[in-house]
């Protein structure tokens, strides 16, 4: 009984898609039938489901989900069935760069005046000081994620647009003080943040 209650669910799907779904003409949309596929979670009681991009050669899975009976009945809501639905945002991006859907001025959008990258992350107190001081002043301003070679560092603010990196090692926290490049020129120079503040004021 439990076999051939899975077989008309399967045949009931498949109906369903050929009789009424609007995009079963559309070319980009394939639907396929796979009875190796296993979701993670154990608390699945009927279809479950994964949908790909078919990106070139770059095809991973974008979102998955399934049919559950009575899983809030854990949280004192019994007999109410449900569908889930999760999607990979890190997949979604990747697959989108590689079809190139996301609009080329966006390469030329700098999501801040400044990058502040550090040596070490004994100086991220003294960075995340003057990020915040910089911010009071009206410098949209962002911190690198990690410590990273320089070179590694002057790549991403390149990618991104940044005009500015702002570079942190000993001897700028000894003396307060911070490196300034702008990536356009090249030209460096180790400034005070108020010394700084007017020249990012005056782009």
């Amino acid at each position: 009984p439990i076999l051939q209650e899975g077989i008309n669910e399967i045949d009931y799907i498949l109906s369903f898609h050929k009789q009424n779904l609007s995009y079963k003409n559309d070319k980009n949309f394939e639907l396929q039938f796979d009875i190796t596929l296993a979701r993670g979670l154990n608390y699945y009681t009927g279809t479950i489901f994964e949908a790909k991009a078919n990106v070139g050669n770059f095809q991973p899975s974008i979102l998955g989900g399934g049919r559950y009976d009575d899983l809030t009945g854990i949280f004192d809501l019994p007999d109410v069935s449900g569908v889930g639905i999760s999607f990979g945002i890190d997949r979604i991006y990747d697959v989108m760069e590689e079809a190139g859907l996301f609009p080329s001025q966006l390469n030329n959008i700098s999501p801040a005046q400044i990058l502040l990258i550090y040596m070490d992350e004994v100086y991220l107190p003294y960075v995340f000081e003057m990020a915040n001081y910089l911010r009071k002043n009206n410098i949209s301003t962002e911190i690198y994620h990690q410590k990273d070679k320089l070179k590694k560092c002057f790549d991403y603010a390149h990618k991104k647009s940044f005009p500015y990196v702002g570079i942190v090692g000993e001897s700028e926290a000894s003396q307060r003080m911070m490196s300034l490049k702008n990536m356009q020129s090249g030209e460096q120079q180790t400034l005070n943040l108020a010394q700084i503040i007017q020249i990012l004021n005056n782009q």
